[in-house]
């Protein structure tokens, strides 16, 4: 029943976008808005392929019709996080890395963090803080993208600081732990918070993020 409701949802999206914007766009990048969309919801339901296979295709379609806007969109986004990812590193030392698509998950088993920064124009992100060895005192760890799924479990011991912004889609955010996670929804998403304890903690870490279309969870664990 739910993926017969699933299905019907996608086609009266699909049906309501042909209506609106049939006039000012082709048949082939209102396929590809529809694409990406069932993408973005196939990776919060932990479809990975099917919502890769879906943004792929998506991507390539807008590409095709709107190559110029697409790869504008892409080198100002490049612009900014070289910028921004150089600022908020404070001009330290740190690992870099751009893809167009990645896929980044360190939830099972112990990883080295280190302070980096990261772009890709689709991402997947999952990092389990506590299970992460610190390189340094105080690590930070910059992501960008166009469109992504990121999941953050920091644990509380931790100072933390946070400076996220999505334009469009969710941050999912619960300050205090309780039962319910503040979600914001919607267009212009952001979130700037910084713990009590940020300054007298062992062990440091700012995230910052910033997003086109995504689906942001963060979780303060104890």
């Amino acid at each position: 029943m739910n993926r017969k409701r699933d299905a019907a949802a996608v086609v009266l999206i699909g049906l309501g976008m042909l209506i609106l914007l049939g006039p000012f766009f082709g048949f082939f990048t209102i396929v590809a808005l529809l694409l990406l969309l069932i993408g973005v919801l196939g990776l919060r339901k932990g479809k990975m392929k099917q919502g890769y296979i879906c943004l792929s295709i998506g991507t390539g379609l807008l590409l095709l019709d709107h190559l110029a806007l697409v790869l504008g969109i892409v080198l100002i986004s490049l612009g900014w996080f070289y910028f921004r990812a150089n600022k908020a590193h404070r001009g330290q030392k740190h690992h870099a890395k751009q893809n167009f698509i990645n896929t980044s998950q360190h939830n099972r088993d112990p990883w080295l963090m280190q302070s980096s920064s990261l772009w890709h124009a689709i991402g997947d992100i999952d990092y389990d803080l506590s299970l992460a060895m610190a390189e340094d005192a105080e690590t930070v760890l910059y992501f960008q993208g166009i469109i992504g799924d990121l999941d953050f479990t920091i644990p509380e011991e931790y100072g933390v600081e946070i400076e996220a912004h999505v334009l469009f889609g969710q941050i999912g955010f619960d300050p205090d732990r309780r039962s319910g996670v503040e979600r914001r929804q919607g267009v212009l998403n952001r979130v700037q918070w910084t713990s009590a304890n940020y300054g007298s903690s062992v062990q440091r870490v700012k995230l910052v993020v910033f997003y086109v279309a995504g689906d942001l969870n963060i979780r303060l664990s104890a």
